[in-house]
C-alpha cells in the first residue's frame, strides 16, 4: 500500500536562516485516493517582505491571527506519520519543516520523494521542471499559484502522472538500504545532540565530515533520504565506520565542522575545503536589467566572499530572490527586472539589491558568545578578538577549561556574523 503526504509550504524567504513558514498544506493519498486535504496560514512572527507578498498574496494582516507553528505542529506530525513525504523541490519544504520542528525540540524524520527529480526522469527533454511549467505541460488547473494547498494538489497530480508513465522511477527513488558495514544498532547509539560526525572507510580513510543539531537523525538521513548523486552513491558504497563528537550548540558544531573539513580535508567535502575565497558580488547600476548584480573576483577583506564561482552565483540568485522574489535563472527574469526598474526606478532597485548584498562576513570588535556546553554543568564560548576568530572555550562548573583553537577563515567568520545578527 502506498501512503503519501504531499506537502507544500510558503515562507518569508528562500533561505532557511532567518526566514519562517507562512502557510502549509498537506494532501494525504492512500493507494492513489486522496483521503484528506488540510492547510493553514501560519504566523511567522516577523514581517513578510513586499516581494513575497507580491508573489504569494500572503501579507502581514492575513497571518496576524493565524496560529504560530507550534499550534499546527501536532497536526503536521499526525498527517505525515507513516507516509512518504512528497513535495516539489522536496528538500526545500522538508528542511524548512525540520528546522521548525528542531526549534521545538522534536526530530522530524520522514522518507522523502521529490517530484522535480521524478519529473526529470519520467519526462526527459522538457524545458523546465518548475511546478508552474509542469502544471502548464499537463494542463492542470491551479486556482491560486504560490498558495500552499493548490500547489500541493498540483504536486500530487504530477506524482500521479509519474506513476502512470514511469512507475519504475518511484521505485528507484525509494530509500536505499544501509551500507553493508553499518546497521540500525550502530546508528541508534549515536547522540541526538548538536555535533559533528565523521564517515570513514574500512581502511580508515576519512570520507566526509558533517554537522547536525541531532547527530543521529542527520546521519540516518544520509542513508534514508539520500539521492543518487555521485557523492551519495560513494558514501553508501564505502562508509564502514561513523564517529561523532558532541559540541553542545549548533554554532560551535558549525564552526568545528568547517574547522575539521579544512584541516583534515575529507575527500567528499570538496567545496568547503577551500580556504581562499576570492569571488564576490558587485553592483552595476548602468547594466541592463537582470545584470545589475555580477560575480567578480576581489581581494577586499570587507566584501562578502565565496570559494567558488558556483557558490557566488548561488548567492547572486539569493540576492534577487530576497530583494524581489524573482528567480535569477527563470524564464521571464530579465523582463521582470525591467518592469521593476520602470515601476520603482533604477535607484530604488539598486538600493534594494545593495541591502541584500551587504557584507555578511565582516566581523569587528571583541566577542565572547556564550552557549550550551556538552554537559549540563558546562558552557561554551566562541571567542573573537579584534574581529578575528580565536577559539572555542568550554568551561565547567569547577572552572576547568578546554580550548579548541579556530582558524580565521571567511566562511567561519560569516557563521559568527549571522549568529550575532
Amino acid at each position: 500500500m502506498s501512503r503519501y503526504a504531499v506537502v507544500d509550504i510558503e515562507t518569508t524567504g528562500g533561505n532557511r536562516d532567518g526566514n519562517k513558514i507562512t502557510e502549509v498544506a498537506i494532501v494525504c493519498v492512500d493507494d492513489g485516493v486522496v483521503t484528506e486535504e488540510w492547510s493553514s496560514l501560519i504566523n511567522p512572527e516577523r514581517p513578510i517582505p513586499w516581494g513575497i507578498t507580491k508573489l504569494t498574496g500572503i501579507d502581514d494582516a492575513m497571518v496576524a491571527s493565524a496560529p504560530k507553528f507550534y499550534g499546527v505542529a501536532k497536526k503536521i506530525v499526525e498527517l505525515t506519520e507513516g507516509r512518504t513525504f512528497v513535495a516539489h523541490n522536496a528538500f526545500f519544504d522538508y528542511r524548512f519543516l525540520q528546522r521548525e520542528f528542531s526549534d521545538l525540540g522534536y526530530p522530524f524524520q520522514r522518507e522523502v520523494l521529490c517530484t522535480v527529480r521524478l519529473g526529470r526522469k519520467a519526462f526527459p527533454g522538457l524545458p523546465s521542471y518548475s511546478l508552474h511549467n509542469l502544471s502548464r505541460h499537463f494542463q492542470l488547473t491551479r486556482l491560486a499559484e504560490h498558495r500552499a494547498l493548490d500547489d500541493a494538489k498540483a504536486c500530487w497530480e504530477i506524482l500521479r502522472r509519474v506513476q502512470e508513465t514511469a512507475p519504475a522511477t518511484i521505485e528507484e527513488a525509494a530509500p536505499k538500504p544501509l551500507p553493508p558495514e553499518l546497521d540500525d544498532g550502530t546508528l541508534e547509539q549515536l547522540p541526538t545532540t548538536p555535533g559533528t560526525y565523521f564517515f570513514y572507510t574500512r581502511q580508515g580513510l576519512l570520507l566526509y565530515v558533517g554537522k547536525a543539531k541531532s547527530i543521529r537523525d542527520r546521519v540516518k538521513s544520509h542513508f534514508q533520504t539520500a539521492g543518487n548523486s555521485k557523492r551519495d552513491l560513494e558514501i553508501r558504497q564505502h562508509v564502514a565506520r561513523v564517529e561523532a563528537r558532541e559540541w553542545g550548540s549548533d554554532l560551535v558544531a558549525s564552526l568545528m565542522e568547517l574547522h575539521f573539513i579544512k584541516t583534515l580535508r575529507p575527500v567528499m567535502n570538496r567545496a568547503s575545503r577551500k580556504v581562499n575565497f576570492r569571488y564576490t558580488l558587485t553592483l552595476h547600476p548602468s547594466a541592463p536589467p537582470g545584470e545589475e548584480v555580477r560575480v567578480s573576483t576581489t581581494t577586499d577583506e570587507d566584501a562578502s566572499r565565496w570559494g567558488s564561482r558556483v557558490m557566488a552565483q548561488a548567492a547572486r540568485t539569493r540576492v534577487y530572490q530576497e530583494a524581489f522574489a524573482v528567480e535569477a535563472d527563470g524564464l521571464f527574469f530579465v523582463e521582470k527586472m525591467r518592469q521593476f526598474r520602470q515601476i520603482l526606478g533604477t535607484e530604488k532597485v539598486m538600493e534594494r539589491l545593495s541591502e541584500k548584498m551587504s557584507p555578511e562576513d565582516v566581523l569587528s570588535g571583541d566577542h565572547e558568545i556564550e552557549g550550551a556546553g556538552r554537559r549540563a554543568d558546562e558552557k561554551s564560548f566562541v571567542v573573537v578578538r579584534q574581529g578575528q576568530l580565536q577559539e572555542v572555550r568550554f568551561v565547567d562548573a569547577h572552572g576547568e577549561v578546554e580550548i579548541h583553537a579556530l582558524e580565521n577563515y571567511p566562511d567561519m567568520k560569516r557563521l559568527v556574523v549571522r549568529f550575532l545578527a
